[in-house]
């Protein structure tokens, strides 16, 4: 069966009369009556009452037609979601690492939602090394991650966000200043096999502490920033995770100059999406230049 048909029963409907709707669809009458006829003889049932002139709906003839409708919009839609241009159009799958979600998701999907009419993307969470193992076997469209110096095979990125590290702890034990504090207390510490993990610990390397001074390893930040708030310990973050959970009771430390964290956004090399990074970098800072 093919959809002009039932487009075109659809706009006769509409228009009331086999001569108007020739007329309109720039048909001669009798083709157009034909084509009705042999769409009848497809359904197996009478779409009009020829008795009468102009021919009629019959009460089956309605109740296709309103069915035609459905087809005749989702033809539209199909044709509209296929027509080639340089917007990004479908549906998406994009992976966020769990400590930059709740930072970048929002500002994302407002600007998605206000400017990509015709896309879609669904989301999932995770570590950084996974998220891009994901998007290099194209289980994920892109992915935003913390960058390291690992291996970026296949794989196009581009930076979002740079991020300064601190050092932080309960006032009332960092009264004595950093070095008292790195040299006394415990040190919670992000999974060293996270991308930020990673930095943190390039970060402490040269940082002297006793060796018997205790390190806790935490997957969490909630976890960390709750053991830190607790006066329990110190931790070295990215600066807006220790702004997002602290409070008035809370110190910050410089971190050694130039430890940062780099969101990046990272795309299959070669993939549509990595054809159009830019489109969807403008997403989360429209001011990022490709």
């Amino acid at each position: 069966m093919q959809v002009r048909a039932l487009r075109n029963l659809v706009r006769t409907a509409k228009v009331g009369s086999f001569l108007g709707a020739s007329e309109q669809l720039n048909m001669t009458l009798p083709a157009l009556s034909m084509q009705m006829k042999a769409l009848e003889a497809e359904l197996g049932v009478q779409l009009f009452d020829r008795s009468v002139r102009p021919p009629r709906l019959t009460a089956i003839g309605r109740a296709v037609v309103d069915k035609a409708i459905d087809v005749v919009a989702r033809e539209d839609a199909l044709l509209e979601l296929c027509v080639p241009d340089d917007d990004l159009v479908g549906k998406f799958r994009v992976g966020f690492v769990t400590t930059a979600a709740a930072r970048l998701l929002p500002d994302f999907l407002k600007n998605t939602q206000a400017g990509m009419k015709r896309a879609t993307f669904v989301f999932e969470t995770g570590l950084s090394k996974s998220l891009q193992d994901r998007v290099r076997t194209g289980n994920l469209d892109a992915a935003v991650v913390t960058g390291t110096k690992g291996n970026l095979h296949e794989l196009s990125q581009i930076e979002l966000r740079r991020e300064p590290f601190v050092f932080t702890s309960h006032s009332s034990i960092a009264g004595d200043g950093l070095k008292p504090l790195i040299a006394r207390h415990s040190f919670f510490h992000f999974m060293p096999q996270t991308g930020i993990g990673q930095l943190i610990a390039d970060a402490m390397k040269p940082i002297e502490r006793p060796e018997n001074a205790p390190t806790v390893m935490l997957d969490n930040l909630e976890a960390i920033m709750g053991c830190v708030k607790a006066g329990l310990g110190f931790t070295l973050l990215p600066a807006p995770d220790v702004k997002r959970y602290a409070d008035g009771d809370l110190v910050e430390f410089a971190a050694p100059a130039g430890i940062h964290r780099s969101l990046m956004l990272v795309t299959r090399m070669g993939d549509f999406v990595g054809r159009r990074l830019d489109l969807l970098t403008a997403q989360f800072d429209p001011n990022i230049a490709v």
